[in-house]
């Protein structure tokens, strides 16, 4: 891996500043995610209220909650500062903010579970669709585990929204997959119902997590 950066560097020594610092990538990232966020969520609310379903509506619910969580978490935590007081209330409302996305993330999968609800993808699609959607799991991960030589809240709380919405697009892949599989509709229902309440429960947890974290450090000062 280490091998790889250097290389990655040596041919585009722009991205030195992005591969090497965490912060400046994690910013990158929450920008780049806030712009294609709001295509998704204008998209999903106009084709919602067009067709009137319930469905894109709650799709753009929750890109319209990702977008508000990721504008706040950059003007809020990366353009502010140095104020310890500030970021550890920032970070507490960031995980009430997660939360409220989890509301928005059982809808969503309450829909893709009982009502067959999810983005399909074409079979010249669902692999890149799979790559990429590892890739963000493992890369939150990773991320997440390296935050802890870091101490910084914003990131923390970016990390945290990250890996929801890295495990939201995982499971949304599953129920692509099975459907090009063609598996039968209990043993369907059997695994989306098994991974559907996993990342439901877990986004909970990630929130609960900030959320007393957050306490703990208010309660510091």
């Amino acid at each position: 891996m280490k091998r790889f950066t250097e290389i990655l560097i040596k041919i585009f020594p722009f991205t030195e500043k992005y591969v090497t610092d965490i912060k400046a990538r994690t910013e990158l990232c929450l920008k780049l995610g806030l712009t294609v966020n709001v295509g998704f969520a204008v998209y999903n609310l106009f084709t919602g209220v067009l067709y009137r379903s319930i469905w894109f509506g709650a799709v753009a619910v929750y890109y319209i909650m990702l977008c508000l969580i990721k504008f706040f978490l950059i003007v809020r935590g990366f353009n502010r500062g140095k104020d310890s007081r500030k970021e550890h209330s920032d970070f507490l409302a960031s995980g009430i903010m997660l939360l409220v996305l989890n509301l928005t993330i059982t809808a969503l999968i309450y829909q893709m579970i009982w009502q067959n609800k999810a983005h399909f993808y074409s079979e010249s699609v669902i692999y890149a669709a799979a790559a990429y959607t590892v890739f963000r799991v493992s890369a939150a991960v990773f991320d997440t585990l390296n935050l802890r030589k870091l101490n910084s809240p914003t990131l923390y709380a970016a990390k945290a929204l990250s890996i929801s919405v890295a495990l939201m697009a995982l499971f949304s892949l599953q129920t692509s997959i099975l459907d090009r599989l063609s598996v039968a509709d209990g043993l369907r229902r059997g695994f989306n119902i098994i991974t559907g309440s996993a990342v439901g429960v877990t986004v909970i947890v990630i929130a609960l997590r900030t959320i007393l974290r957050a306490h703990k450090l208010l309660k510091q000062e």
